[in-house]
């Protein structure tokens, strides 16, 4: 573009996406971005010049992103749709979007300062952490007694319970990934899915992300048992079969989809009478049941490929409804003369 033309939202959000977006960000994170920005941050800001976005501009975009009467998203075939309104959590993601993108223009020397930091945007009330506590127990034994076409789920839920992997970390694994000498999980790559690519493999994107789990002796021999399953699955499918070497696949080895075993989870749970949990609450389970047995944080931060202690403390310290139980008893045992 001409040197000194006013550059317009949409016109900077090309340059991001050649110079930032393309370059730097994941490919699942970078196309979350782009249906963000074109669904709802173009249609209402595309137009605006940079410098001249006000943070009343940005916070009336917001308001109607909570109201939802005016934004409509931009088809490629040029109709368009109502959309329906955002949560507050979800249009404050949308205001991180439009902060980090207006910080880069301010590095790129585009803007004087970046808008969104005067910006006021909705609250999001703090997300509720699932997780189970004795129920983890009534979890397992489900497990247990599911039946053999199902064994790569009672595996899956098992091994994720026993070391806290993320979803992604989990459907990466492959063979070579189970050190069945030492007793340990090798988290080393993550498994992503995108529409127009399909099932892809990404690199952890933090060094604390690379680690060693270790295993009990009973994880093992679940392990030990559906490897015995696994290679039985793989024989009877013959030549059907197409080798990826990963701990889950689907019936003729191809890798599985990620959200398959987290869809098939929270029908489990429903199934057997357990409150409702998300795949990524069996992770904060497996954090707060660790913690609550005094395993050391640090240690826990270490196996979950947490750089941050900080960030163990902030998302999973907090009491079990045993330990309270326990609680209300002490000052009862230590003050209440029982003759």
């Amino acid at each position: 573009m001409p040197e000194g033309k006013p550059v317009t939202f949409e016109e900077f959000y090309h340059i991001w996406q050649v110079n930032y977006g393309t370059k730097d960000l994941a490919p699942f994170t970078y196309n979350r971005y782009v249906g963000m920005l074109e669904s709802r941050i173009l249609p209402y800001l595309g137009s605006f010049t940079l410098e001249k976005i006000k943070p009343t501009d940005l916070m009336k975009l917001y308001d109607m992103l909570e109201q939802d009467t005016q934004i409509k998203r931009l088809a490629k075939n040029n109709g368009e749709r109502t959309l329906k309104p955002l949560s507050k959590k979800t249009i404050l993601e949308h205001h991180r979007l439009i902060s980090a993108m207006l910080h880069k223009a301010v590095y790129w020397q585009l803007i004087p300062y970046n808008p969104a930091e005067r910006a006021q945007p909705p609250r999001a009330p703090k997300a509720q952490r699932r997780f189970y506590d004795e129920q983890c127990k009534v979890l397992l034994k489900g497990l247990n007694e599911l039946e053999e076409n199902e064994m790569k789920y009672k595996v899956a839920i098992i091994l994720t319970v026993f070391t806290g992997v993320r979803l992604g970390e989990l459907m990466r694994l492959d063979w070579e990934n189970v050190d069945f000498k030492n007793k340990e999980i090798i988290v080393n790559k993550s498994s992503q899915y995108l529409a127009s690519t399909g099932v892809y493999t990404k690199t952890p994107k933090t060094p604390s992300s690379y680690r060693h789990i270790s295993i009990s002796d009973s994880v093992i021999e679940t392990l030990d048992e559906y490897k015995l399953w696994y290679d039985s699955q793989k024989e009877l499918c013959g030549e059907f079969w197409e080798e990826s070497n990963r701990l889950f696949v689907q019936d003729d080895g191809k890798p599985m989809h990620p959200d398959t075993v987290s869809k098939w989870f929270v029908k489990f749970v429903q199934k057997i009478g357990l409150p409702y949990l998300n795949f990524h609450g069996i992770r904060h389970t497996n954090a707060t049941l660790l913690i609550s047995q005094n395993v050391d944080v640090a240690v826990v931060a270490a196996r979950l490929g947490y750089a941050q202690i900080s960030t163990t403390f902030n998302f999973y310290v907090h009491p079990l409804a045993s330990h309270n139980r326990s609680a209300g008893i002490v000052l009862q045992n230590l003050l209440v003369d029982k003759n």
